[in-house]
């Protein structure tokens, strides 16, 4: 897979040439930058550390549509385009523009790079942070991978960086199976070397690796394996953490996506206009209407209707969901337009920014986690009481529900109405086996998005997909 592997060479050697900070009598010149020769102060390991961060700022839309896309919550607008026709009708094809993967595995190769090269710096200011450098980059490696194959399904596992053309030119697939248990190795390796509360600001503990966001990926990627005593026990972990999460209140629920890195906040990516050079976060473009006091949106996608049958408009976090622009609807051009509200960028010099955070995991989906691992344990009337506090603070009662398959089916419906846009939806229904059921989408291949037809090309050795 030549062009698969070059593509990660040239992206790493990109950032290693870009983060250097010697003399200029010290610099090697950019062709000859490897690991060996860059990894060698605590510096060096800082910057690369934080590089492997970017793939999660890249293509913000990417991780919504892929968790939300080919289920119930999108609808079409007027201004909808052709690849997002597919994602609301279900049958995406393999050019489509959401279908990709490279940014994810030229991230996956910085880590790897971290992974073999930051153990050997001799750096002794390195020694006081070396082990939660490498928590990171093992965090990150299983989430990437998390995503990669909850998406894709069977996919390449690469855990070496690509540093010269001698390695592994077209990188198989494994299976579903292997890469979560690649996961979970990655995860643990983290656990430990990850405190509860690394940083001294709030937004480095809520936008970079922590206990609590390591334990909150381990608790999802055993729902999926269906193990629910390790998966409640990750949850309870999280929630009885030293970092202190704690809900917001219900009437502030907007604030959740409008102040950034809340008291619920566990782990969310960090957007900020100001930096000039940083990414921005296109889902606000993606979702809010076109403006007319000032540059907006582009709606593409507004909420279906399976969306607002299920927030009535005593639920608080309707208002906080989506919202429509009446009759009079400025700030934006047109009237009578519903859209996600999730994203609400910044207004500076008279531009929407787009620089709104995206949340990858928060309290309630760790409380409703528990809550699911219990009641499929049996546990139900546990179970109960913990979905209890997240319908409690939304200001809709407690459920009617009190037996087993009913709870089991309240849990669904409240992680719909609490985590809808947050790329969660699509991914509930595959693990649950209820993606037929509820969407109407039949079609058994679409339980898993086609493999890129750039890579297909490129690589000679990978499958596609049944059905693309």
């Amino acid at each position: 897979m030549k062009r698969f592997r070059l593509k990660y060479i040239l992206g790493m050697l990109v950032v290693l040439a870009g983060i250097g900070c010697e003399k200029v009598t010290d610099q090697v010149p950019e062709s000859q930058i490897t690991g060996a020769n860059f990894f060698k102060t605590a510096s060096d390991a800082d910057n690369a550390i934080n590089a492997c961060y970017d793939a999660l700022q890249k293509n913000a839309v990417n991780y919504v549509v892929w968790g939300d896309g080919r289920t119930d919550v999108f609808a079409n607008t007027d201004r909808t385009l052709s690849n997002d026709l597919q994602v609301t009708s279900g049958n995406v094809g393999s050019g489509n523009g959401y279908v990709t993967w490279n940014f994810l595995y030229q991230g996956i190769n910085r880590i790897n790079g971290v992974l073999k090269h930051v153990p050997a710096i001799s750096d002794p200011a390195l020694d006081v942070r070396r082990e939660r450098i490498m928590g990171e980059a093992y965090f990150l490696r299983g989430l990437f991978y998390f995503y990669l194959t909850r998406t894709f399904e069977n996919i390449p596992l690469v855990l070496e960086p690509f540093e010269s053309l001698s390695g592994e030119l077209f990188p198989k697939q494994k299976t579903r199976a292997e890469i979560f248990t690649q996961i979970e190795l990655d995860l643990k390796a983290a656990e430990v070397r990850v405190p509860d509360l690394p940083f001294s600001s709030t937004l480095e503990n809520k936008g970079r690796a922590t206990k609590g966001a390591i334990r909150s990926t381990l608790a999802d990627l055993y729902l999926w394996q269906k193990r629910y005593v390790e998966a409640a026990e990750m949850a309870r972990l999280v929630m009885v953490s030293p970092a202190n999460y704690s809900l917001v209140a219900g009437a502030s629920y907007p604030t959740i996506f409008t102040n950034k890195n809340s008291s619920e906040s566990i782990f969310e990516i960090q957007y900020n206009y100001t930096y000039q050079e940083g990414d921005t976060n296109p889902l606000t473009d993606l979702f809010l209407p076109l403006g007319q006091a000032y540059t907006a949106g582009n709606w593409r996608f507004q909420p279906s209707p399976a969306v607002l049958s299920a927030l009535a408009a005593s639920d608080l976090r309707t208002a906080g969901t989506y919202r429509n622009s009446g009759p009079s609807p400025a700030p934006y051009r047109d009237p009578n337009q519903t859209y996600v509200l999730k994203y609400p960028g910044t207004v500076a010099n008279n531009v929407l920014q787009q620089d709104a955070n995206r949340i990858v995991y928060r309290l309630p989906e760790i409380i409703l986690f528990r809550a699911e691992a219990l009641n499929e344990q049996g546990l139900t009337p546990d179970a109960i009481t913990l979905l209890n506090l997240v319908r409690g603070r939304a200001n809709i009662g407690g459920t009617l529900a009190t037996l087993q398959g009913d709870v089991r089916l309240e849990i669904e419906r409240e992680r719909l109405r609490e985590l809808v846009y947050e790329g969660k939806r699509y991914y509930d229904l595959i693990r649950t086996g209820r993606y037929a059921t509820v969407t109407g989408n039949t079609n058994p291949n679409w339980l898993r998005w086609p493999i890129p037809a750039q890579e297909l090309i490129d690589n000679p050795n990978l499958v596609p997909n049944p059905g693309y």
